[in-house]
């Protein structure tokens, strides 16, 4: 997987998510009770354990998510513009609760609405208006996938996420 084909892949996902947020599947915030959830995953960096939520009511079930799981190494400082390397491994079972930062944008100002509104719609203020408090962590360090699947789900059928041969990028394979 190429270099833009791994910039798509961060698109396509924080665009899925926005979606869910939008239609108001609860995905960014904390409608639903989230709990610790008492499997481990082995990934080839290190050992992960997400949270278990209900991604609101027109979501039948609950999931678990993995959030904010690093997929690269942030090229930061002299690595700036290049490609980024392998994830750094750990060692302690890591908690994948919490969103990673966003990649830096430069957002529209819309403290004032009449101002707002002569330079957009009002369906696009509202909606900025609930996606602004998810872009408020931004950094370069933004290279994090958020990884959502069924509870409940038959252990064959799960979707596992594994690393390619030749790029070392996580690929999710049926």
């Amino acid at each position: 997987m190429g270099h833009s084909s791994v910039g798509v892949l961060v698109v396509m996902l924080v665009i899925l998510v926005l979606v869910m947020e939008d239609r108001g599947l609860g995905v960014l915030g904390a409608r639903g009770v989230r709990t610790r959830s008492p499997h481990v995953v082995h990934t080839k960096y290190g050992e992960l354990r997400g949270v278990i939520t209900n991604l609101g009511s027109r979501v039948r079930g609950n999931v678990e998510a993995f959030l904010g799981i690093p997929y690269a190494s942030p090229p930061l400082g002299n690595l700036r513009l290049m490609p980024p390397g392998t994830p750094s491994p750990w060692s302690n079972i890591k908690e994948a609760d919490r969103m990673g930062p966003v990649c830096p944008q430069r957002l529209p100002d819309i403290r004032n609405e009449t101002e707002a509104l002569k330079n957009m719609s009002r369906g696009r203020y509202q909606y900025l208006r609930r996606l602004l408090p998810y872009l408020k962590n931004q950094s370069e360090d933004c290279l994090y996938l958020n990884i959502f699947t069924p509870v409940g789900v038959n252990e064959r059928r799960r979707v596992h996420l594994r690393a390619c041969p030749k790029t070392e990028t996580g690929t999710i394979v049926p």
